[in-house]
């Protein structure tokens, strides 16, 4: 794939105007805060091959705690990207599933992922260099 210019991007992608109107933007917000978090996109990523239990996700992700992985289920389920079937049975089981809302971000993921692979390197790179000192001796906040 050939390097674009901006423009040749913005010609292609945008007829008239990019700039998105303030209620995409918010969609965009929630669909980014939908699957931020410290291992929500390695819990989607280990369901990708059916649906599993909490101890089963929990050994899945080794340094994942039960609070977080807790938390991060419960906030996937809420904003539609798991299901949680509880089972009348005893001991009592709970599986975990993706929804079709989380299937249908798979190629998003498989985007990123490329990115990744083309861009990775250079930002794990920068994030490793030591951050200048400003003149009163300490380090800047960004950079």
């Amino acid at each position: 794939m050939k390097d674009q210019t901006i423009d040749e991007l913005l010609d292609a992608e945008c007829p008239e105007t990019c700039v998105p109107d303030p209620a995409s933007i918010e969609r965009f917000h929630a669909a980014i805060d939908a699957v931020v978090g410290k291992w929500k996109i390695e819990i989607l990523c280990t369901l990708l091959d059916g649906a599993l239990r909490f101890g089963d996700l929990k050994r899945a992700l080794p340094g994942v705690t039960q609070h977080m992985l807790t938390a991060q289920l419960r906030d996937l389920e809420a904003n539609g990207l798991l299901t949680r079937t509880a089972y009348g049975e005893v001991p009592p089981r709970v599986e975990y599933a993706l929804t079709e809302a989380s299937v249908a971000l798979l190629p998003v993921f498989r985007s990123l992922h490329d990115w990744a692979d083309r861009y990775g390197a250079a930002l794990i790179a920068k994030r490793a260099r030591p951050k200048p000192q400003r003149k009163n001796g300490k380090k800047t906040p960004e950079n």
